[in-house]
């Protein structure tokens, strides 16, 4: 199976490489969102990533890239603002306005178009096959930033994350602090969305870091498990898609959501039988 696998590196390594930098980057990012309880945000950001890949489509723009990432920062930023400004109430209403309204767009901007809803289905689907150097190098330059800015800012950022009123107490700006963070997400979704599709960028975003959450009992040490748990579901779906002729990215997703169970059940236990009060 390995053996295998390897024969066929030659031909699929940018399908390898882009899957592992695309995974690597969003499962940090994903700690962010799991740890301020955004899954739902997540969500309707890849939504808003899809729209802008269909408004490019439909005006002819040519460039589905760019608008996937102003969408998706755009959606990320607006809800960012609400969260900030009206309460966790009024910004779970506008983020599931945007998923639907994102969604809805999507299909009916490409409904009428040759090929359109076919590239739809293929951008719901996720397909990692025709990744390029482009897209490994885009990652490879993303996951270094997001290191750096981790190994400098780690404190102040596990303080944000786990009370922000007290990170705001410090001295720390919590509006450029959530609108950074808004802006990477927003970044590293329209980027992947384009590479790799929905499903795979948000399996990648959400699996990991719950994962992580299940195995860690404080924040900073996500950053750690997370990308372990990224990195080994990708090589071992990429390994089981290879042997058995399955699509990678459905296969990675897959098991990522078999370990997750596997993760959840670990907690369970940890907690009922071995945590004393």
């Amino acid at each position: 199976m390995i053996a295998e696998f390897i024969e066929s590196w030659p031909l699929f390594y940018r399908t390898y490489l882009s899957a592992i930098m695309i995974g690597l980057s969003l499962s940090l990012l994903g700690v962010v969102v799991v740890a301020r309880g955004n899954v739902f945000v997540a969500a309707a950001i890849s939504q808003a990533s899809l729209l802008g890949v269909a408004l490019s489509m439909f005006f002819r723009l040519g460039q589905p890239v760019l608008t996937a990432v102003f969408c998706s920062v755009g959606a990320s930023l607006l809800v960012a603002r609400k969260h900030s400004g009206g309460g966790s109430s009024s910004s779970e209403e506008l983020t599931g306005w945007l998923f639907l309204i994102s969604g809805s767009l999507s299909v009916l901007l490409l409904a009428k178009m040759p090929f359109g809803l076919k590239e739809i289905q293929s951008l719901f689907s996720s397909s990692i096959i025709g990744a390029n150097s482009l897209d490994i190098g885009v990652f490879a330059s993303l996951l270094v930033i997001f290191i750096l800015f981790l190994l400098t800012r780690m404190r102040r950022l596990t303080l944000f994350l786990s009370d922000p009123v007290m990170a705001a107490a410090v001295g720390a700006n919590i509006m450029i602090w959530s609108v950074t963070l808004s802006i990477a997400l927003g970044l590293a979704t329209g980027l992947a969305i384009r590479s790799s599709g929905m499903l795979f960028t948000f399996g990648c975003l959400i699996l990991p870091a719950q994962m992580a959450k299940h195995i860690c009992r404080d924040i900073s040490p996500m950053f750690m498990a997370a990308p372990i748990m990224a990195i080994v579901s990708i090589l071992s779906g990429l390994v089981l898609g290879n042997y058995f002729d399955l699509p990678p990215a459905q296969t990675i997703i897959a098991l990522m959501s078999f370990m997750l169970l596997l993760t959840w059940s670990y907690r369970w236990t940890r907690d009922s039988f071995f945590v004393t009060s």
